[in-house]
Parts: C-alpha cells; sequence; structure tokens
C-alpha cells in the first residue's frame, strides 16, 4: 500500500488491517514452519521430494507483509 491510500482510511480502519496482517503473518509464518518440518520428516523417511521448495518459495511473502505492516504502524503511529 502506498502512503497516499493509507492516509485515505480512517484511525481505527488502519487499526484492523494493521492486526489482520499481523495475524497472518504469524499464521503465514507457523505453517510454513511446520510445512517445511513435515517435508523434511517425509524426505529424511522416503528420500529426497521437490515438495521441500514449496515452503521456501512461499516464505518470500512474509517480508513482504512485514514492509505493509511496518507502512500501516508508521502511519497510525503519526496520527497520535
Amino acid at each position: 500500500m502506498n502512503q497516499e491510500s493509507l492516509s485515505k482510511l480512517s484511525t481505527e480502519e488502519l487499526l484492523k488491517k494493521h492486526t489482520a496482517a499481523k495475524t497472518m503473518v504469524w499464521l503465514l509464518a507457523i505453517v510454513l514452519t511446520g510445512v517445511l518440518f513435515f517435508f523434511i520428516y517425509v524426505s529424511i523417511q522416503d528420500g529426497l521430494t521437490p515438495l521441500l521448495a514449496v515452503p521456501l518459495a512461499l516464505s518470500v511473502i512474509i517480508p513482504l507483509n512485514v514492509k505493509n505492516m511496518n507502512a500501516l504502524k508508521k502511519e497510525l503511529d503519526s496520527r497520535k
């Protein structure tokens, strides 16, 4: 989100978006970590599987969401 679109939102909407983004980042991190460990376990049992690439590839989403979350937090802090 760019700064201009964030400034059009109310403080309550920004707070809801920040809370939702924070929740989703944590859930995604937990799920990807679990999937990674599961695929490592499967690889140990049955041999190397290409599915190991899935959680690693999807982990790129986390820093992007953290950047978005920081922008929301910065806008919230500027309003106080």
